[in-house]
Formats: structure tokens, sequence, C-alpha cells
């Protein structure tokens, strides 16, 4: 076989190499911390604390104080009732079962089974590492669909080794996005070859394949756009495609049965924990999405995290939509319309940064489309001339270092992974080491163990001044007078569970990202405090449900029955929606 025709091969082989020792030589001790512990706890639930339905978080509360696994068990959520259930669906959890059992039947023989040990994590990482070259795989199959080696060959260089996907590919591969990645490309494959076909098998494929994705994250569930969409150019490609699917109905129903039978343990489950078979576990009135405000700029331009600010080179993607349309029309509906609709919704997530991933994360998931469109573009770029080449390999380069050493940054927190700013950027640009003052330039910092430091006091300045009011209707039944001070106070029943409640409208208050709020109170018990303190509480609300949600115990001397002064200091979480909140 001549090199020129093997080079994607030889290129695939190389590249997971470079992935596989990168990876294997960066197993963390606790791989499964923070959203992974979330995907995979169903596993030690199951099979090694006996609790399937998660009734009960004692075990997983002691494992986290040992292991310092998470900040907050935020990965359970709770039914209607305040009863425990799981937060993330069970997708992930499938993927991880057979390394989670390898991993078991070593750390069962050293006798540290308890589902966290580093047995579990190494099985782990070489499962995520097996899912990082089946992606490969299958990337390399739908390139070369369309392209020659060579140009397959370059698509896949640029993609790995040119983008944020090396990585969420290498240090983050138990994370969603390298099962999506390696989901998109599979269900490419299966669409191309049914609607060659129409082999049973290949729509089998496919739905197995879009069942699996939507149970990893359920918004991913409008991947079915592209094989609905394939070869649809005109109004008759489309009435012709419903032709085709009603010819081949027999198949479309078996699918759709195996489809159901691969989602029903989830189904089962929400309908056991709430009485319901289709169930939002995800209670996070902080998070979520808001179709009416997109964060299209900061998801594409942001220095927090902006896509094409810390990965350019998928600029060349973009112009090779336009190739799309000149050269195979067919498929333009369904690579545009799945990439405009997919990117729409990553940028109605108001946590729009998408955690400490390196650029914007959830859109590694589209690079299977986005690497056709590059390919198409590079097919064009090919036909020009020595000038027009060399400019594009040098632009290509710089775009390619830029990515690597920007990585190479946020691995050294030199790039901050939460709250990089412009300025900070810019101070920061290319530096091998953080400035001196150039911390100063970051976002507010919050702390995730709850811990709230108002340092530096100095910079703000306060927008607002306000005391309760005694003379309020809503508090003359409790107001006492207290002849020694000559002053009124507000006496709280022991039958009144919340009392002196005060609501702000966050955008009457102040147009920017938070506020530090300071609040202070005198208080005086006329005894000894029994049982347990009363306490302060402030959180934000988002359509009647709280989160930031901060409560802090009000404790003082009550051995004197003297008024002392309470003060507490509240750090406002990252804001859903200024607009509104």
């Amino acid at each position: 076989m001549k090199p020129s025709k093997q080079v994607s091969l030889l290129v695939l082989i190389v590249i997971g190499i470079i992935v596989s020792l990168y990876r294997i030589t960066h197993v963390s001790r606790a791989e499964t911390s923070w959203d992974v512990l979330g995907y995979y706890l169903p596993l030690p639930a199951c099979f090694i604390y006996h609790d399937p339905m998660l009734t009960k978080t004692d075990w997983l509360t002691k494992v986290n104080d040992e292991r310092k696994l998470t900040g907050t068990l935020y990965m359970v959520s709770t039914n209607d009732k305040g009863e425990p259930m799981y937060f993330f669906l069970f997708g992930m959890a499938l993927f991880y079962l057979p390394f989670f059992f390898i991993g078991h039947i070593f750390a069962s023989l050293s006798g540290i089974a308890d589902g966290f040990s580093l047995p579990y994590q190494y099985s782990l990482v070489i499962g995520g590492i097996l899912y990082t070259l089946i992606g490969l795989f299958y990337l390399r199959k739908n390139l070369r669909r369309f392209f020659s080696e060579r140009i397959t060959a370059i698509v896949m260089l640029i993609i790995v080794f040119s983008t944020n996907y090396i990585h969420h590919m290498t240090l983050k591969d138990l994370e969603t996005v390298n099962v999506i990645f390696m989901l998109m490309n599979i269900i490419l494959w299966n669409t191309i070859k049914w609607h060659e076909n129409q082999k049973f098998r290949y729509l089998v494929a496919l739905g197995v394949a879009i069942s699996l994705m939507g149970l990893v994250k359920p918004s991913e569930i409008i991947i079915v756009l592209l094989p609905l969409l394939w070869n649809v150019k005109s109004w008759e490609t489309f009435k012709g495609k419903i032709l085709l699917i009603f010819e081949n109905w027999k198949q479309l129903v078996i699918t759709l049965i195996i489809c159901l039978l691969i989602v029903l343990p989830q189904f089962l489950y929400w309908y056991a924990k709430t009485g319901s078979l289709i169930y939002d576990s995800y209670k996070n009135p902080g998070i979520g999405l808001d179709f009416s405000s997109p964060h299209i700029i900061n998801a594409l331009f942001s220095y927090r995290k902006g896509w094409l600010l810390y990965t350019p080179v998928m600029i060349f993607s973009f112009i090779g939509f336009y190739f799309i349309y000149k050269e195979n029309k067919k498929i333009l509906l369904a690579l545009a319309g799945y990439f405009l609709v997919s990117f729409y919704i990553i940028s109605c997530w108001t946590e729009w940064w998408y955690g400490a991933g390196f650029s914007n994360r959830p859109l590694i998931a589209i690079y299977p489309v986005l690497g056709i469109s590059l390919g198409y573009f590079l097919q064009y770029l090919n036909k020009k001339g020595k000038i027009i080449k060399s400019i594009f390999i040098a632009i290509l380069l710089f775009f390619t270092f830029l990515n690597q050493f920007q990585w190479w940054q946020l691995k050294h927190y030199i790039l901050d992974p939460y709250r990089t700013t412009k300025k900070y950027y810019w101070a920061t640009f290319l530096r091998s080491s953080v400035p001196d003052n150039a911390n100063k330039f970051l976002l507010v910092n919050r702390d995730f163990s709850g811990k709230m430091s108002f340092d530096n006091r100095s910079e703000y300045h306060p927008v607002f001044n306000q005391e309760v009011n005694f003379k309020e209707d809503a508090y003359k039944d409790g107001l006492m007078k207290d002849t020694i001070n000559n002053s009124i106070y507000y006496h709280v029943p022991k039958s009144q569970e919340f009392a002196l409640t005060k609501q702000f409208i966050y955008k009457e208050l102040t147009s920017k990202d938070h506020l530090w709020t300071v609040i202070s109170l005198n208080i005086k018990y006329p005894e000894k405090v029994k049982g347990a303190w009363p306490c302060l509480v402030t959180s934000m609300e988002h359509n009647g449900k709280s989160y930031g949600y901060y409560a802090c115990a009000i404790k003082t001397d009550t051995t004197n029955k003297q008024w002392k002064e309470f003060k507490v200091e509240y750090l406002t979480p990252e804001i859903r929606n200024v607009k509104i909140a």
C-alpha cells in the first residue's frame, strides 16, 4: 500500500498513542470527583453499598469526608417528598459499568473494594481511553467518506491538537463530552450507511446510539435532526425522506422498541422514586436553560471561556459551510441545522462557561460535524496557489501553538479556569507565570467550600443601606420596648418559624454580576439557648425557588442577657439572569 493511501491511518495510530500515554500517566486519586461522582454514583450504590435506589446518603457522606471528592453533595437530588435520588441520568454509569467491574475485581483482591480506591480510578480511565479511541476511529471513517487521505489526516490533527479536544479527551475523559463525541461519530457513520442501503443493522445502531446519548445528556437528543434531515435539500427531497421512512416502518418500529427498552430502567427508577415516569431531577434553580436569554456573544468571544477566543482555528469550519453549500447541498441542512440548534441550546445554558473546562467544552460534541465543514474548506484551499496555502499554514501553526500554550497555562493555573477577564487575559498572554498584581483583574472569587471572605472591601462601594422599620404593620404585634435603652425592638414568638424577612429585586440594586452584602443586627436572648441556634438565612430566588442558600447560626453569649451585635457577610452566587433576577 502506498504511503498516501494509509496516511490517515498512521495519523490515527500516532494520535491514539499520544493521547493514551498522556492520559494513563496523569491519573488522579480523585478521578471520580465533582460531576463524575454524580455520573458514577449508581455503581457503588448498587454493587457495594447495597443502596441501588439511593434511599440514604450517610455512606456517601462518609466516603466524601474521607476522600474529599466534592465540596457539596450537589449530585444528590430529592423527590417531592425530600427523599434522596440520583441527580444525573444513568447514561454515563452504563458506560462506566464494565470498567467498574474490572476495577472491582482488582480492588477485591487487594482488600480495598470500596468503589473509590485506585483500582477503580485506573480502570475507569482505561475505559475512557477506549471510548476516545473508538471516537477517533469513527471520526476517520466519516471523514474518509468525503475527503482524501491527506485532508482526512489534516482534519484529525487539527481537531485533536489545535482545539480544546486535547484537554477534555485526556485529563477530562471521564466526563460526558468524551462519550458524546464517540456517539456523535457513530450516529454520523450509521446515518450515512443507512441512507445508502437501508439495512436494518444501521438503523438499530442509530437508535441505540441516540438513546444512549439522551441518557448521557438529555439535551443531546436533538441529534435526531441529523438523520432526519440527511439528504434533504428541498421540499421535494423532504417528501422523499418521509416516504423513505414509511417504506421502512417495520425497521423503525422495532428500533423504537429497542430504544424504549434501553431507557426503561431510567423511567422505572423515576416512577419508583416519584410516581412519575418522567421527572426533572436536575433541581438547581441557579442553573438551567433560559431559551429567551442566549449568551451567544459570550459563548463565542468571552475572555472567560469564549470558544473562538481560545479555539480560533474553528473559524475555518464556519467558512467550510459555504463550500458544503457549493459542493454537497444534500448534507448542508442536516449538518448546519444540527450545529445551529445545538449551539443555540449550549448558549442558552445560564452557566454558559461550563465550569472549569478549557474553552467552550460542550461544543466538542459537535466537532464530528464541524470536521466535515473544515474538510470542505481545506479541500477548497488545496486548489489554491502556494502563497495562499503558505499563509493558511502560518495561521494554522500559530492557532495550534496558541491553543497548546493556553492549555499549558490552564494546567498550571496561569489562566484561571473560572475567573479570567479581558485585563487578566492580556496581562498573562503568552506568559509562563502570573505577573505581579494581575490577580486583581480576576472575577470575584467564589469559594466552593461555602466560606465567604470579604477581603477587598476598599474596592467596593455601598449601593444601598436599609434598616428594618419596626413601625411597619407587619411587625406591630411583636413590638416591645426596652425601658433601659428606651428603644423599640421586635420579640420573636416561639411559634414563628420565620421572622423579619426582607426581599429585594437584584436588578434594582445593581447591574453588576455580584453583590457583597453585610447584614448586622442586635440580638438578646432572654435565657440560655437550648437546642439548635436560630439562623440568619440569605439566598437568591428564581421562579420562586431558592439558590445560593446560606444559613448562619446566630451565636452570641447568652449568659448575661445583654444586647449583642451579630454580623454576617454574603456574596451573591452567579446570577442566573441579571435582567430578571
